[in-house]
């Protein structure tokens, strides 16, 4: 069966990583070492689906220098569709300071660069390249402004709409809201629109509860070693994640909203598409950095069968 067409926006940065055996309390200095790897949520979640044999189209702007020449070529190379992409005369690419602990927890501190002016005509243009009956996936790095006239064009365009809503600000419509179909905050992003600390199944569906009052038609909400939690006016379900052994964290979730959206793409049943994202989100963070840590699909089919024949021993 043909997959359905696929396409995001979102940002692209160029991520400084620096591994430190713990990350570092306020006036401390570690020593680290570091590395230079393509980022961003938008980005990443594109070269996610890429790597699952997807070819999604991806919008994002990246600044005119070396850096954003490097980013086009990483996107290219792994397969996403660039033919969107906005080249920003006279401005940087964005950047992004990781500091990654041996635990595999992370803090991350960022330089949007071009991404921070993206307009609504931008997305209006960008726009051209949605085909009927897309899935659409957004988060929330990009200007509200343009994500606004992105979620306007929905019912115009026909497509699904996917939304992370990382990092949570302020800004969107009721009417925004009511656009989404698929809402997909992780533990921290569902505290800061619903106001409930998510810590397990229980308190997540609370939270969901509180998500669909916003307008999306679902939440689903990722709980990192728990797993995620996903409700819809009419049905909800936990799904366990799988346990692995956590390198870096970073681009986990990332990883998750990529593999759902290619799933989805990929016309799996809503179940199982959660279920194959947990995966792609579990072999995410036994590798380190962002882009370079998202699995291929036959990495994802083999922990799978794996996982399967350990369920049934």
């Amino acid at each position: 069966m043909t997959p359905r067409p696929l396409m995001f926006f979102g940002t692209t940065n160029l991520d400084l990583c620096f591994n430190v055996e713990r990350l570092p309390t306020p006036g401390e200095s570690l020593i680290g070492t570091v590395t230079r790897n393509p980022g961003g949520k938008g980005a990443n979640q594109a070269v996610a689906a890429a790597r699952l044999g997807l070819q999604p189209l991806f919008y994002t702007r990246l600044g005119c220098d070396q850096a954003g020449q490097s980013l086009l070529e990483s996107l290219r190379e792994a397969g996403v569709c660039t033919e969107a992409i906005e080249i920003a005369t006279g401005e940087v690419s964005g950047s992004a300071l990781v500091l990654v602990g041996d635990d595999g927890s992370n803090m991350i501190v960022i330089d949007p660069g071009a991404n921070l002016n993206v307009t609504p005509e931008m997305v209006e243009s960008a726009a051209q390249f949605i085909e009927r009956d897309a899935i659409v996936v957004a988060e929330m790095g990009m200007p509200i402004a343009a994500l606004s006239r992105l979620f306007e064009m929905k019912g115009e365009k026909g497509f699904e709409l996917i939304f992370n809503p990382a990092p949570v600000r302020p800004g969107l419509s009721s009417q925004a809201w009511r656009s989404v179909d698929f809402l997909t905050p992780n533990q921290a992003e569902a505290f800061e629109l619903t106001g409930i600390a998510v810590s397990d199944f229980d308190s997540a569906a609370h939270a969901a509860s509180r998500l669909l009052d916003l307008g999306p038609r679902a939440a689903l909400i990722t709980l990192g070693a728990h797993g995620a939690y996903y409700a819809d006016a009419n049905r909800s379900f936990a799904l366990r994640a799988f346990p692995v052994k956590v390198i870096d964290t970073t681009a986990a979730g990332d990883a998750f909203n990529g593999a759902f959206a290619a799933s989805l793409a990929q016309r799996l049943p809503l179940r199982e598409a959660v279920r194959k994202a947990l995966a792609v989100a579990a072999l995410c963070v036994t590798r380190r950095g962002a882009q370079n840590s998202m699995p291929s699909a036959q990495a994802v089919d083999e922990f799978l069968k794996a996982q399967t024949i350990l369920e049934l021993e």
